[in-house]
């Protein structure tokens, strides 16, 4: 399969379980996503989007070189960065109050939201890179003289 195939298909799978994970947290625990009661109902969505975006990025980077391991820790905190700065952005604009910038992400930076979102990611862009590498090491062992295509 093509990196960006299994880039979009890391990045659906990451938005599917962020939204179940989220849900679990709020069903279990109590806890609100976005605890602020003033913030626009599309927050919560367009900070997940951005850490989507993050996901697809260090998976198609991923794919091509490097640790699986290390990709995934770059994901997870390039998604942390993304999701407080998106969230302190629009909360900001909500509030029409610049100290927002600051005051969002001092508050939100520990929230279940956010830190599972992390580890989600981390998750999802190790599997995919592990996955597509495996997939890439049995197809050269297939195509090698002696591999399993000679068999067939």
């Amino acid at each position: 399969m093509s990196r960006w195939l299994i880039a979009t298909m890391t990045s659906i799978l990451f938005i599917a379980l962020v939204i179940a994970v989220t849900g679990f947290e709020a069903l279990l625990a109590d806890v609100e996503a976005i605890p602020q009661p003033d913030a626009s109902p599309y927050l919560g969505p367009t900070m997940v989007v951005a850490a989507a975006a993050v996901v697809f990025l260090a998976t198609a980077a991923g794919i091509r070189e490097g640790n699986p391991g290390v990709t995934g820790l770059v994901a997870a905190a390039g998604t942390y960065l993304a999701m407080l700065a998106t969230g302190a952005v629009g909360y900001s604009m909500t509030r029409g109050d610049g100290t927002e910038l600051l005051v969002f992400p001092a508050g939100s930076a520990l929230s279940p939201f956010i830190v599972g979102s992390v580890f989600v990611a981390l998750l999802c862009v190790l599997g995919g890179v592990s996955a597509a590498r495996y997939q890439a090491r049995q197809r050269a062992a297939d195509a090698a003289p002696g591999g399993e295509g000679d068999r067939r």
